[in-house]
């Protein structure tokens, strides 16, 4: 048998048994929540309140299009004391009256709460309590700061990394194998809006200990969304529109595809092609991504780490990376574009 026809026969076996696998398993996955819920960021429940501080501004998160927690005009002292003839005063950032905002609810305690928050109404929020106090017999006051941050769970999607025993370098069996993984790759997952591409793909000779010279492809490979395949889909059946359910088929498959290549090789040792999956070595890289004007920042919010929160004055993003970058332009939160007008 020649290298090409081994190498077709060997790609027959291996699409073949996981297109029978995938067909009795792929209905079954259900969604996947990529971050468990944390009390003290997710939980917007009327229960959740956060309470003010003297030692400085209170960070507080608001996932976008959610209500906030209710935001007590309070420190933790104050809310054991008795106060006599309070009064509450809020205002919003860049000096945002409060009270007329149908968004928003200050109850007659002073608790803040907003609902279908969004990123413009990021900012520092402050509090100013006037009381007697008995003790003192005198009217005092107290001002507490409050830092909102609109926040997003961000975008993500999948890389993969895979190593090859290959022919040599120069071989143009190396060729013909690419082409053919990747029309293999694609048939995987042509039915759910995603391409795969070979992003990557390196030949190096290794000399490894009592087997001589071996000769390895590195490859790295991509996904990339079909918007308009999507879209096509989405309009004909909603409950298969779910973006990060697909992701997940995808990866699973891909998955599947190469345990599948790792056991037909041991299933027939003798037939191998000069180009043969070496098994254990693919790894799945997730891939993190914001929306603009979102980013992650692990020290800045680090109650949030892994939240695409707003970007603050003085940075942006435009969406292509995961991170805000400094723009002394942008005056906004929020800003997707540092050439601001």
């Amino acid at each position: 048998m020649t290298p090409t026809l081994k190498l077709l026969f060997v790609y027959g076996v291996i699409l073949g048994g996981l297109f029978r696998k995938t067909v009795a398993t792929t209905e079954v996955w259900q969604q996947v929540n990529r971050f468990p819920r944390n009390p003290l960021l997710r939980d917007h429940s009327p229960e959740r309140k956060v309470i003010g501080s003297d030692d400085g501004p209170v960070k507080v998160y608001i996932k976008v299009h959610e209500s906030s927690p209710r935001i007590l005009c309070a420190t933790p002292q104050l809310r054991n004391m008795e106060l006599m003839d309070p009064n509450f005063s809020w205002k919003g950032p860049r000096g945002m009256q409060l009270s007329n905002r149908p968004d928003v609810k200050i109850s007659l305690t002073g608790t803040l709460t907003i609902e279908n928050f969004h990123k413009e109404l990021s900012g520092v929020y402050v509090c100013t309590i006037y009381f007697y106090s008995p003790s003192t017999k005198s009217l005092q006051s107290l001002n507490l700061k409050y830092f909102l941050y609109a926040y997003r769970d961000p975008d993500y999607t999948y890389e993969f990394q895979a190593q090859y025993h290959a022919a040599d370098c120069h071989n143009a069996y190396n060729s013909l194998f690419l082409k053919r993984l990747h029309t293999a790759l694609n048939q995987l997952t042509s039915d759910l809006a995603y391409t795969i591409s070979i992003h990557k793909s390196t030949c190096h000779t290794l000399k490894v200990p009592l087997a001589g010279i071996q000769y390895e492809l590195f490859l790295t490979l991509k996904l990339h969304l079909d918007v308009e395949e999507l879209d096509s889909i989405c309009e004909n059946n909603l409950e298969e529109c779910d973006h990060n359910l697909r992701l997940e088929k995808v990866r699973h498959r891909v998955e599947a595809f190469f345990a599948k290549q790792a056991e037909t090789y041991h299933e027939i040792f003798g037939l191998l092609p000069f180009v043969y999956y070496i098994d254990g070595t693919l790894q799945v890289i997730r891939v993190d991504r914001c929306k603009p004007g979102f980013g992650k920042d692990h020290k800045k919010h680090s109650s949030c780490p892994e939240c695409c929160v707003v970007c603050s004055p003085g940075s942006y993003s435009s969406g292509r990376h995961v991170s805000c970058l400094p723009c002394s332009e942008a005056i906004h939160y929020g800003e997707s574009d540092c050439d601001i007008e």
